[in-house]
């Protein structure tokens, strides 16, 4: 009897351990279904969202190239699966390798960085579409770089704007070219018959007949100036430069003496430093920018005007001269537009000028991979500085 007690007990714990195996069992089933509902849930949201991007997107693998994830926007074709992107948009057999189409996931193994790059993609006709292609990395525990996201944003029309106002802008460049060097003979010879009529015949006139021939007079010299700043400009913005190694103590000498004799009889100081060192620089460039600032400084100093002051600094990259003065200055609100075309500052009025001048000076600092900029304390000081990149 003690040992089918015994014997019902044993039966009694092995099936009540049987019973919470099964318990926790069904338990572990209702959990898993509860989990796979809600991976289906988050899958079909990340389906929802990839498909909401109305254009392409991809997940790609970064060791071979294949789609892991693709939105409808980016199924251009039926494809045999796996699929590579080469394949998908650009029709290859093999990844982008030439340098004006580089392979974004490349690019972004190696830098581990964010990418944009343009493409040209085929569309499911075979047509080939524009685009800018953004890459993401995707890295793994050890930081490398598993997989790229990639979206491409089609930007054919934009292209196509661009290069039509690329065409436009050169049909105007040359047009503009065309009639400033048409112009030029035919101002010249107005100035000089002018010129002609001014010197022999204005004494036989009355003083309106002599008031207009001083007019006109003035008219052709400022048309004729104006014709001039406008070729000069041409060739700051268009002709190759010549960078050679320059004194620039010579080149700041060059200008001085030809401002010698009217700095003289305004009695106008010229400070400049005892020392200038050798740079690499279009020489003509140089003078012209020296020429121009200067001459800025002489019209629109007024009569305030007693002393010109060149000097230079040295930083890592680049040259920087400046021309300071102590005349009446320059508005805050005219320190930037001063350097646009045809742009000229408050204290201009009654002065003769083009607008052109401070332009030129724009253009050759750009060119010499620099930039200018002034500084301006009314009635104290202003500075024009001119800044010039150390390798050319």
């Amino acid at each position: 009897m003690n040992e089918e007690a015994a014997s019902s007990k044993r039966l009694a714990v092995e099936l009540e351990e049987a019973r919470r195996r099964i318990v926790k069992l069904e338990a572990e089933k209702a959990r898993h279904r509860e989990l796979k509902r809600e991976y289906a849930r988050q899958n079909a949201f990340l389906v929802n969202v990839i498909e909401s991007i109305p254009h392409p997107f991809y997940v790609l693998d970064a060791n071979d190239y294949s789609i892991k994830i693709a939105n409808s926007a980016a199924n251009f074709g039926a494809l045999p699966s796996p699929s590579t992107c080469y394949a998908l948009t650009h029709k290859r057999t093999e990844p982008c390798e030439h340098p004006e189409h580089s392979c974004p996931l490349i690019m972004v193994k190696d830098s581990k960085q964010p990418v944009t790059v343009e493409h040209i993609h085929f569309d499911k006709e075979g047509h080939p579409r524009s685009v800018e292609v953004h890459g993401y990395p995707i890295f793994n525990e050890d930081g490398h770089v598993v997989q790229m996201i990639e979206y491409a944003l089609d930007i054919t029309k934009r292209k196509e704007m661009e290069r039509q106002l690329i065409e436009n802008a050169e049909r105007v460049k040359q047009f503009a070219y065309s009639v400033s060097h048409d112009l030029k003979s035919p101002i010249l010879g107005i100035h000089g018959l002018t010129r002609l009529l001014h010197q022999h015949y204005r004494d036989l006139l009355d003083d309106r007949g002599r008031m207009y021939c001083d007019q006109i007079l003035r008219a052709s010299e400022l048309a004729v100036g104006l014709v001039e700043e406008i070729n000069a400009y041409i060739r700051a913005k268009e002709m190759p430069l010549h960078f050679e190694p320059i004194a620039s103590e010579e080149i700041l000498h060059t200008v001085r003496d030809e401002f010698v004799a009217f700095l003289a009889m305004r009695q106008i100081e010229w400070l400049e430093p005892e020392s200038l060192p050798e740079i690499r620089v279009d020489r003509m460039c140089l003078i012209r920018v020296f020429r121009n600032l200067v001459d800025n400084a002489l019209k629109y100093g007024g009569t305030e005007l007693t002393r010109l002051e060149i000097g230079y600094e040295e930083r890592d990259q680049t040259h920087i001269f400046s021309v300071s003065d102590n005349g009446a200055g320059i508005p805050e609100g005219d320190c930037q537009k001063i350097f646009d075309l045809f742009q000229r500052n408050q204290n201009s009025k009654g002065v003769e000028g083009t607008g052109l001048g401070l332009a030129i000076v724009k253009e050759i600092a750009e060119k010499h991979c620099g930039r200018v900029w002034v500084e301006s304390n009314p009635g104290k000081r202003t500075t024009f500085y001119f800044a010039i990149h150390k390798e050319l």
